[in-house]
């Protein structure tokens, strides 16, 4: 999609109630003169007394729309709520409707104010990406979708899903999954071959028609074209029967008997009359909302996505609005029709904008009467049951944290809780990690990994000290003290995080550590601990109640991410050891030579004339690199 800077090429910024802001909402709209706003399609910014935008809101008008919220002839609650907290309106005029759509969609993510809809860019898009201009392209599973000329399709609503359809797909259609640089460096076929799950391109054991040839039906089922696959897959099979290649047609008979089992199950969920469309559906109750998308894909759905925002004071149709831009800036792909829950005044500047990133037409519709109204209320039930799930699983946390409070003698709720775990092996690369839970859930926002600066060899406990001291001082200094700080460790680790609280100033921090359970002698397991400051004793709780639950998946979840990081340094550091000891070799040569070659030992094994054909290497540089290689060889 266009951005911003891109399209909108003349604006002009007016800012009212000059320099600063008004005193009170009240001083504001007493003091208002609608006669400086302008009459032209734009963009406004509604700040509160601070200068903090708090709402960015377009208009086909903007003296119309102001008009109507300085007068009050906008009834809507939401309006009034937020006339109740500007202090003062700036405007940036646009050309057209376009513009001011795009320039909206801009000032939300450069400002962030309060009451407008954002949705975060997280990695719940699941998509499955193919570069037809290569070759032997081969199917990967992609998160972000980007503007790099493949083909993207999906979305599809779990990465488990996908990669089932992904392993149906190999079994039909042996395509290669290797990455393009073990396939370029392969000299004899892999055992997929053997198991006949790829037809081996990487050893020219079949042409790039007839690669195309498979990739083509691929294609044709992942459009949801089925019934036009099963119909070319008859007409190869009789056509060879007729030449009398019955080994050829056996092989395209095999494969149509396990397509239609394949997609037996997927015609079950068919729906009269939707063809490739994204239908979105939405419930409210006060500030909370629920936006639930419907994908279909050739008459079938695919599945869907639902959203939850809280706290949200705009009117509908412009969170709908403003949501539906935002989805489909990062969307992996656009379907031709949209169906919407209600109507909104920039559906048709939308339709513009997501036929130019399409490529061709597409209709944003607000339907009244027929089978799409069916549609959009199936997408309603299900915004709304998502809805009631939601809260149903937002009191279940409330109350587990609760009990959490109640049983480990806590002050208050342990609404932010963060949690902190060592990792090393045998005194290397020693890391830490931080992860934070909000309201019993993941918050992976603020997650944290340290490496050590002070603390050299193995000494977990000196760690824990420079990560705690590091976390809390700045903490301190931004006022950003969580409710609760959980250490993955007994006594030791729990005495040394009192410690340094204690230096700190903020003894008062509740605080505790968690014993994993491990096997005693007697081949029993000893069960999860909690350590107080100041307690001998540990707090046993009932092992498959709750807290321990929780507590363990914060822990769990806290070493999961020390590990990965562990894992990260130390790839690094044996890169470092080989290939970025080489005169003349930095981390982005060394890459290169990774990336082209496969690995180490191939680069081993490269001549000199392979090295310098690689981007950035000359021939000096080559020679260079085989003779160091051919020496550690020779004195290893």
């Amino acid at each position: 999609m266009q951005q911003p800077s891109d399209t909108v090429t003349s604006t002009a910024a007016i800012a009212l109630q000059g320099e600063k802001p008004a005193a009170s909402a009240e001083e504001f709209i007493d003091g208002f003169d609608i006669t400086t706003v302008p009459t032209e399609p734009g963009c406004y910014i509604m700040e509160d007394g601070k200068g903090k935008p708090i709402y960015v809101g377009k208009a086909k008008s903007l003296r119309a729309r102001i008009r109507s919220y300085i007068n009050a002839s906008d009834s809507r609650y939401s309006v009034k709520f937020l006339m109740r907290r500007v202090s003062r309106i700036q405007f940036l005029v646009t050309g057209n409707e376009k513009e001011a759509l795009l320039l909206e969609n801009s000032l939300i993510k450069q400002h962030r104010p309060r009451y407008n809809v954002q949705l975060k860019d997280d990695k719940t898009y699941i998509s499955l990406r193919v570069d037809t201009r290569q070759d032997f392209p081969r199917i990967t599973v992609v998160r972000r979708y980007r503007k790099d000329g493949a083909r993207y399709f999906g979305p599809y609503h779990s990465a488990s899903s996908v990669r089932h359809t992904l392993r149906q797909l190999q079994h039909l259609f042996p395509l290669r999954t290797c990455s393009d640089s073990v396939m370029k460096n392969r000299t004899r076929p892999c055992l997929y071959y053997q198991m006949k799950q790829c037809v081996a391109p990487c050893v020219d054991y079949v042409s790039r028609d007839e690669y195309h040839e498979l990739l083509n039906q691929v294609l044709l089922i992942l459009e949801g074209k089925s019934d036009t696959l099963e119909q070319q897959l008859l007409g190869e099979i009789n056509a060879c029967a007729e030449n009398l290649e019955f080994e050829k047609a056996a092989t395209l008979r095999d494969r149509l008997f396990d397509l239609r089992r394949t997609l037996e199950r997927q015609r079950t969920v068919a729906v009269p009359g939707a063809e490739d469309r994204d239908v979105f559906g939405i419930y409210h109750e006060g500030s909370f909302a629920a936006i639930q998308i419907l994908f279909y894909r050739g008459g079938k759905m695919l599945g869907g996505r639902n959203v939850f925002f809280k706290r949200q004071e705009m009117p509908l149709d412009d969170l709908l609005s403003s949501f539906v831009l935002q989805y489909y800036s990062e969307a992996p792909s656009i379907p031709a029709e949209v169906l919407v829950p209600l109507e909104f005044e920039s559906a048709d500047v939308l339709g513009e904008l997501l036929s130019e990133q399409r490529g061709s037409k597409v209709q944003v519709h607000w339907p009244q009467r027929g089978e799409k109204t069916a549609l959009i209320e199936l997408a309603n039930r299900n915004a709304e049951q998502r809805f009631h799930e939601k809260q149903l699983s937002e009191a279940a946390d409330k109350d587990t944290l609760s009990t959490m409070k109640e049983a480990l003698k806590l002050p208050t709720l342990p609404k932010r809780i963060e949690c902190f775990d060592i990792s090393t092996i045998q005194g290397t690369a020693t890391v830490a990690s931080m992860v934070v839970f909000t309201d019993g859930q993941p918050d992976k926002a603020r997650y944290r990994r340290f490496s050590m600066k002070t603390v050299d060899g193995q000494d977990d406990f000196a760690s824990m000290r420079e990560v705690l001291l590091r976390r809390y001082t700045r903490a301190i200094d931004e006022d950003d003290l969580p409710d609760f700080v959980l250490i993955d460790g007994g006594k030791g680790q729990l005495g040394m995080a009192t410690a340094v609280f204690k230096d700190l100033g903020i003894e008062d921090l509740p605080h505790a550590g968690i014993a994993k359970s491990r096997t005693q002698e007697e081949g029993d397991r000893s069960p999860e601990r909690f350590f107080l400051p100041g307690r001998m004793n540990p707090i046993v709780l009932p092992q498959n109640g709750p807290v321990v639950q929780l507590a363990a998946r914060i822990r769990n979840e806290a070493h999961r991410f020390a590990i990965t990081y562990h894992r990260k340094k130390r790839g690094k550091a044996a890169l470092k050891n080989t290939l970025v000891d080489i005169p003349g070799v930095g981390p982005r040569r060394a890459q290169t030579l990774l990336t082209k070659l496969g690995s180490v030992t191939r680069v081993r094994e490269a001549t000199p004339e392979e090295i310098a054909a690689l981007p950035g290497f000359s021939d000096e540089l080559a020679q260079t690199i085989h003779a160091f290689l051919h020496q550690e060889s020779e004195a290893g």
